[in-house]
């Protein structure tokens, strides 16, 4: 269901690409193979096993993001479930939508409260959700 309507419900959800999730994955299991091939062996340093244990844990955050960060759109509003929290804001609490272009863009959500959430142009669909923002909490672009 990554950014596709789903029309009983009225619901559409957004995740980073699948794709990165898998590299994450894939990256993790190579570091922990590794971690394993050095325990056989004696003498290795100190210092080498706390930099595959480093990526280890890196690369099993990373998997713990992608797999559990989403955006869920519904007639109730915007949630955001992050890897620790979830924030939930109705379209009449959203202000603006700020977009940031760059190799990788970043959209802001910024909330009456002064509070925010952002996500970037590695969920799918990205340009979609932010137009979607706009237009359901009734935004306007700003006059340059």
């Amino acid at each position: 269901m990554d950014g596709r309507n789903s029309e009983a419900v009225g619901r559409q959800v957004f995740r980073p690409r699948r794709v990165l999730a898998a590299l994450m994955a894939a990256a993790g299991v190579l570091w922990v193979t590794v971690l394993v091939y050095l325990l056989r062996f004696d003498g290795v340093p100190l210092k080498t096993f706390l930099a595959v244990i480093f990526f280890v844990v890196f690369f099993g955050v990373s998997l713990m993001y992608y797999a559990r960060t989403r955006i869920v759109v519904d007639a109730r509003g915007v949630t955001y479930r992050g890897m620790v929290r979830t924030r939930h804001y109705s379209f009449q609490e959203i202000r603006k939508v700020d977009v940031m272009p760059g190799p990788v863009t970043v959209y802001a959500i910024r909330n009456t409260s002064g509070g925010f959430v952002h996500f970037t142009s590695i969920f799918q669909h990205h340009r979609r959700l932010a137009a979607l923002l706009v237009e359901r909490a009734g935004l306007r672009p700003m006059a340059s």
